[in-house]
């Protein structure tokens, strides 16, 4: 804490908080309130830090990881206003649409669950695919779609709530929600209260079996100090603890724990940890990882599905069947193509460059826009594939090159001291584009489907016969 703050105009009447590391994770951050000087030109009144725990050196500031975080709110609020509340929303429609699916699979779930129909028509294939996969990820695809909903929407559970149950009192709904606010009063005298930290943060190891996961001080360095410190219990699944304690008598202002709980942020709580999928190793994300890319593969058989469904209506409307494979592969793969050009931005980009953040995030866009308009206007959606997938390939091997030729001595450090991620994600970069230039050889052998004219307009019209 005192790394932290020695550099900065630390705001001792605000906050100063402080995340341990972890295995994944093996820095301190470190968020610090900062006083403001005059003239300022911006509002951020805090810095963040990571910091490594055996050297006490800054590694980084947490706010310059500007691609990281980019993709992050990508995933949940697309990066404009509101955002979250139309992901919410699709994930409503999303949970609609799984709930009606079992019903309307309910009779054939058990009796064709082992059926594939290798010698029927795309269709069936197709069908067939998709029940599977929906079958084999339901309960993870449900769990991801109500947690997704949850956490999206809740703004609008909490006002209900409010209005209806509280009177629009707000502050006894967080209250009764677990939420609690401390405002010690500054009293201007001085207080060293490192040892009584300490003293604290062992008193937690000894209860609960293992480090607080976070600590946040009010007031540090006065006689009015608190220390809030939150963590969980050792080998339980979730068993979340927070307390409050005055530094200058050790006092206890407040308490939650599993033989103390609060119903809201206990299940909260087991909903985060479902979600996230951080209640075990890197073997429980590999599965998370497979089962997220097996919903993925559910929602695009679906679009397919229902094009092939409209091709066979008398009505059939090959702009309505265009717009909806064009989405379908703009979204799925033009998301991946633009994502590794971002990637390799990032590393070529000169750290020190102005406006570095906004080229990065300009060449997602960009790619991203530009693909979009190309799988409108391309009919041939194979060839149109085929380049995408030889041009991710090409780029991500681009990316993996630019690492080992800018970083391979930082690389050779972090191996050193025992950090292999950096070395995964090149591995995982190089697998993905060496399948990706794979299939898409692949599906460049296969013979392309004729075109079929417009005999009413006498003009060529493409359409896509071909699964993905």
């Amino acid at each position: 804490m005192q790394l932290a703050i020695k550099d900065y105009p630390f705001n001792a009447k605000e906050h100063l908080t402080l995340v341990s590391p972890t295995l994944a994770f093996p820095f301190y951050s470190a968020y610090v309130d900062i006083i403001l000087p005059e003239g300022a030109t911006s509002d951020i009144d805090y810095v963040a830090l990571l910091i490594d725990p055996v050297s006490g050196k800054t590694v980084a500031k947490i706010d310059d990881f500007y691609l990281a975080e980019f993709l992050y709110h990508l995933h949940y609020n697309l990066n404009i206003p509101y955002g979250s509340y139309i992901i919410g929303f699709v994930t409503l429609f999303f949970c609609f649409a799984l709930i009606s699916g079992i019903f309307i699979h309910a009779r054939k779930l058990f009796r064709q669950f082992f059926l594939y129909r290798t010698g029927e028509g795309k269709r069936d294939q197709l069908l067939t695919m998709h029940n599977l996969i929906g079958v084999m990820t339901l309960p993870f695809t449900l769990m991801y779609a109500i947690t997704g909903l949850i956490f999206n929407l809740v703004i609008i559970y909490q006002v209900a709530f409010a209005l209806v149950l509280y009177k629009g009192d707000q502050e006894a709904l967080l209250t009764d929600a677990g939420y609690t606010q401390h405002k010690p009063e500054w009293l201007g005298e001085p207080l060293d209260s490192q040892n009584e930290i300490d003293r604290l943060l062992a008193q937690h190891v000894q209860d609960f079996g293992q480090d607080a996961t976070a600590i946040r001080l009010y007031n540090y360095g006065d006689k009015s100090a608190l220390i809030q410190m939150y963590g969980d219990v050792s080998g339980e699944f979730v068993g979340p603890v927070e307390q409050v304690f005055a530094l200058d008598n050790g006092e206890i202002i407040f308490s939650k724990t599993p033989t103390s709980p609060n119903m809201m942020t206990t299940g909260q709580t087991v909903l985060a940890t479902l979600h996230f999928g951080d209640y075990a190793g890197i073997d429980l994300r590999l599965i998370y990882f497979l089962l997220g890319m097996g919903v993925c593969v559910l929602i695009v058989s679906g679009n397919l599905l229902w094009v092939e469904k409209r091709m066979h209506q008398r009505n059939f409307s090959v702009k309505q069947t265009a717009a909806v494979n064009s989405m379908t592969l703009g979204t799925t793969m033009g998301v991946i193509l633009a994502t590794s050009v971002a990637f390799l931005f990032e590393r070529v980009l000169p750290i020190d460059l102005l406006g570095r953040e906004n080229v990065m995030i300009a060449s997602f866009v960009i790619t991203l826009g530009l693909y979009m308009v190309l799988a409108w206007y391309i009919l041939d959606k194979s060839r149109l594939l085929f380049i995408s997938l030889v041009s991710t390939g090409g780029v991500l091997l681009l990316v993996v090159s630019s690492d080992f030729i800018l970083f391979h001595h930082q690389i050779t450090n972090l191996l050193n001291l025992g950090l292999f991620s950096v070395v995964g994600v090149q591995i995982g970069l190089a697998c993905t584009a060496i399948l990706s230039i794979t299939v898409a050889f692949s599906l460049f052998n296969k013979k392309a489907p004729p075109p079929i004219f417009d005999e009413v307009n006498s003009e060529p019209e493409l359409v896509w016969q071909k699964t993905l």
